[in-house]
């Protein structure tokens, strides 16, 4: 993938300039009726020591390549479609953060994200919340999922998860 960059140089008084364009700038975003959305526990991999996790995956079943936020905010809900009180942890080395650019998925394709939470009580004291499902705002509408899981914090805080960057899944 080409990054996005400009170079200006200034030698004897004159000036240079060098610009490449991002791949991902050439093809339109996805739109929600193009994509699906499933998690995807890898067999329990994220599975141990008070810890658990999913896999977030994104499919593209339409007739174009596109791409997607490549951090996108997901909302964790209750059976009957409410938001909970569950937050990301910001990212370390993310404030404000870099440029990140989006994610492609070729036709077909899928990319995909980790997520990963503290799936029991250790802690003192709990706060503990049960999703039903997870969605994702995409342009042109939210895609849901149904979810199994059970999320932890301190009695005093909401639960929260970490998710990384979606990336282009070498299937």
């Amino acid at each position: 993938m080409k990054v996005v960059c400009t170079v200006t140089l200034f030698f004897f008084g004159l000036r240079i300039s060098s610009v490449a364009q991002s791949q991902s700038s050439h093809f339109p975003l996805c739109h929600a009726t193009q994509l699906s959305f499933a998690v995807d526990d890898e067999n329990g991999y994220f599975n141990g020591m008070s810890h658990s996790g999913t896999l977030l995956v994104l499919r593209n079943l339409g007739p174009n390549t596109c791409t997607v936020p490549a951090r996108p905010v997901i909302v964790f809900e209750d059976a009957a479609h409410h938001p909970l009180s569950i937050s990301s942890e910001a990212p370390r080395g993310m404030h404000p953060g870099p440029v990140i650019l989006p994610a492609v998925i070729p036709v077909g394709a899928e990319v995909t994200s980790e997520i990963r939470w503290v799936s029991s009580d250790a802690f003192d004291a709990n706060n503990s919340i049960s999703p039903a499902y997870i969605t994702l705002s995409i342009v042109g509408g939210t895609l849901r999922t149904k979810f199994e899981g059970r999320l932890f914090g301190p009695a005093d805080k909401q639960p929260m998860y970490t998710m990384t960057l979606f990336k282009r899944d070498p299937m």
